[in-house]
């Protein structure tokens, strides 16, 4: 009998082997950005930067206290910001768009209330969450791919 078993556990042994040598190992892919994707990202990544280089004027708007003219300018040449920033953040891989999201939506709730405090002309509000959106700004396109 203990032969028996001696031979039944080399026989289960070499099973084993030849099972898993015969399994085809998956191998956990990082997903990563095709060059059609990274020209996807790119073609607006462009327009956000357009808009974040434009954001002196925007500066020099609240520092001369030209409130209708922050108004406008924010809802004009900065009205497809959102569009933009929202769909750029979503063309990036999964694990970095909910924090780039999150971040576009701090660069909005600061021209949001650039525009309130435009209305109430409050110099200090406004200039603070001008700055805020800056860096909010910044943030958010260090978390775009460069090509």
């Amino acid at each position: 009998m203990a032969r028996h078993r001696s031979i039944l556990g080399l026989i289960l042994a070499f099973f084993a082997v030849f099972v898993v040598s015969c399994t085809n190992p998956t191998v956990a892919k990082t997903p990563t950005y095709t060059p059609v994707k990274l020209e996807q990202i790119q073609t607006y990544a462009n327009q956000v930067v357009a808009a974040r280089d434009r954001m002196q004027e925007l500066a020099t708007l609240i520092e001369n206290r030209k409130w209708n003219d922050v108004e406008s300018f924010i809802h004009g040449p900065l009205g497809e910001l959102r569009f933009n920033m929202s769909t750029l953040a979503r063309q990036l891989l999964p694990d970095a768009q909910k924090p780039a999201l999150e971040t576009a939506r701090n660069v909005f709730g600061h021209l949001v209330r650039i525009d309130e405090y435009a209305q109430e002309a409050n110099y200090q509000q406004a200039i603070r969450n001008y700055a805020e959106a800056l860096k909010d700004f910044d943030t958010f396109l260090d978390m775009v791919p460069k090509a």
